[in-house]
């Protein structure tokens, strides 16, 4: 089985919670991008990694898994930078953010978030190459940036989410992913501040993931922080 084959099936099983599954394929997707010499494929196969080892971190708060992502998402942007493709560095740099996000180490997360879009403007990876994953990408920015004080930035990442939501992302599953996301990241950022407007956003989450059974991943983050609420 050639590498992007093993990297879908990593991304598959990741999203149907056989988290062992999914980083025994993201191994194997490994070598065979070493072998192939595809750079970019092995940096961002790392990334996929990242996210599964969150996803444990969610499910069984082990920071353990949470300090593993950070120094993964570390090591593929090394390895994509060591690659000299440009192209490589967007989507290691985003991921690198997110768990910096989670840290809660938040001037860094912002600065790798910037970097990420910067080079996602300049040098889109052919298969993220569309303006939803730019739109998808600045929510988190200003997401972030609200919760690093400026406040300012709730205005951003509300329009940033209306962008999204009027692109023409081909695959359904992603965008109700990064919306339902989005929606559970204003409903968090807004709970002490705004509760009305947060539960709003928590309500229009739920939409979207009530609507598709394929968001078991979502369904269960909605459900940990409407027990918040």
């Amino acid at each position: 089985m050639n590498a992007i084959d093993l990297h879908k099936k990593a991304e598959s099983a990741r999203e149907s919670e056989n988290f062992l599954d999914a980083l025994t394929y993201c191994d194997q997707a490994l070598i065979e991008y070493q072998k192939e010499g595809n750079i970019q494929g092995f940096a961002q196969v790392l990334c996929s990694r990242v996210i599964t080892l969150r996803h444990l971190f969610e499910q069984t708060g082990h920071q353990g898994y949470l300090i593993l992502a950070k120094h993964t998402a570390k090591a593929s942007v090394e390895i994509a930078r060591k690659g000299n493709d440009p192209k490589a560095l967007a989507i290691p740099l985003f991921n690198l953010a997110n768990v910096l996000d989670v840290l809660g180490e938040l001037g860094e997360a912002i600065e790798n978030y910037k970097q990420a879009i910067a080079h996602m403007r300049e040098n889109p990876p052919q298969d993220h190459n569309r303006p939803s994953v730019i739109y998808d990408m600045t929510l988190h920015l200003f997401v972030c940036e609200y919760k690093n004080g400026d406040k300012s930035a709730l205005q951003k990442a509300e329009k940033a989410l209306l962008d999204l939501a009027a692109s023409k992302e081909p695959d359904k599953y992603t965008k109700d992913v990064w919306m339902s996301g989005g929606y559970l990241k204003i409903a968090q950022m807004l709970k002490d501040d705004d509760p009305t407007k947060a539960k709003q956003a928590l309500e229009k989450a739920r939409k979207i993931i009530n609507a598709n059974p394929s968001l078991t991943l979502r369904k269960k983050q909605l459900d940990k922080i409407s027990a918040s609420f």
